[in-house]
């Protein structure tokens, strides 16, 4: 029964563990074999999450009981089904974090922690069937914290700190690497144990917009509706160990964003190089992959996945596609 269970996706594993109490009990040690990418919502103030299925039009399905700060927390950070989610009391400037199993429910409490600026870039990873887990963020510009499975505090990473990283705004965990991303370099630190080592190091000048948030000015445009632009930095290590960062801008008063795209890898060597293609694949940004759009549904080839959250407005709630159009001489 189990085998079963684990090739249903989730709409087909929703309806089968009502079936009966035997097929119920099978389900809970199974989850949803989901190919195509859901969109989940979290209501403000509500213990429960909306997910959205592309494959079935207009159809909205309500999690069970997520806990009751559920609705007053942010998603700060995603591994496959595991959230990270952050709940701050103002007054203390205190932070609650935990990591939540979206599908079966299960939670992991972590340590609270002290901060003026939450928790900055963070990372999340976790084994499926050990639970061991990986937590790694700033606490500030300059001290990189984590935490893992079997600590009782956030622990400093001495490694991380400056002037080996400074104003570190982006951050990816893969095959025990670190990726830093700050406005002048990128950083790769090898991270398998306890202390990290520095592995490789690459400056990122013209790669990376330096400009300070909501002062970029555009020249031959008029003041009052095009002086305040926002605009983003991000990065995602491909499935080949290829880096790409992505230069982002957005007048103001458009939802409409301008991409540029840097690649460094095994083909351009210690260089980067602007591609105007990403061919049959597609950037899944907040995910930090780039996949095969043929291999899911309703993901466009050559087109990019994003929120529109940024330096001013850091939680808007939108989803947006860009396509890119090849530029041809």
């Amino acid at each position: 029964m189990r085998l079963v269970f684990d090739r249903l996706g989730f709409a087909n594993f929703e309806r089968a563990r009502t079936v009966c109490p035997s097929w119920y009990s099978a389900s809970r040690q199974s989850k949803p074999n989901n190919q195509i990418p859901w969109m989940f919502l979290i209501p403000k103030d509500k213990n429960y999450g909306l997910l959205f299925n592309p494959e079935e039009k207009d159809k909205v399905y309500k999690t069970q009981d997520l806990g009751n700060d559920f609705g007053k927390s942010y998603c700060v950070a995603t591994y496959r089904s595991w959230l990270l989610m952050i709940t701050y009391t103002r007054e203390v400037y205190l932070y609650n974090s935990y990591i939540l199993d979206l599908l079966t429910r299960q939670r992991i409490n972590l340590p609270s922690f002290e901060s003026d600026y939450g928790l900055i870039s963070p990372v999340l990873w976790i084994d499926e069937k050990t639970k061991d887990y990986l937590v790694i963020g700033m606490f500030d510009e300059d001290n990189a914290v984590s935490i893992k499975k079997g600590d009782t505090s956030w622990k400093p990473i001495t490694q991380l700190q400056f002037p080996c990283i400074y104003e570190c705004y982006n951050m990816v965990y893969k095959d025990h690497n670190i990726y830093c991303l700050d406005h002048y370099k990128l950083t790769i630190f090898y991270f398998s144990g306890h202390v990290p080592s520095q592995v490789f190091e690459i400056s990122v000048d013209g790669c990376v917009n330096r400009t300070v948030p909501g002062a970029i000015r555009h020249p031959g445009t008029i003041p009052c509706k095009h002086y305040l632009a926002c605009y983003k930095n991000s990065m995602v290590v491909t499935v080949d160990g290829d880096v790409l960062i992505l230069n982002s801008v957005r007048e103001s008063m458009s939802y409409i964003w301008d991409f540029k795209i840097y690649k460094m890898g095994s083909s351009t060597g210690s260089k980067w190089e602007e591609i105007f293609s990403l061919g049959d694949e597609a950037i899944l940004l907040e995910l930090g992959i780039r996949v095969l759009a043929k291999d899911i549904e309703g993901i466009k080839r050559n087109s990019i996945y994003f929120n529109g959250s940024d330096s001013v407005n850091p939680y808007d709630e939108m989803t947006y596609s860009y396509s890119i159009l090849i530029q041809r001489s």
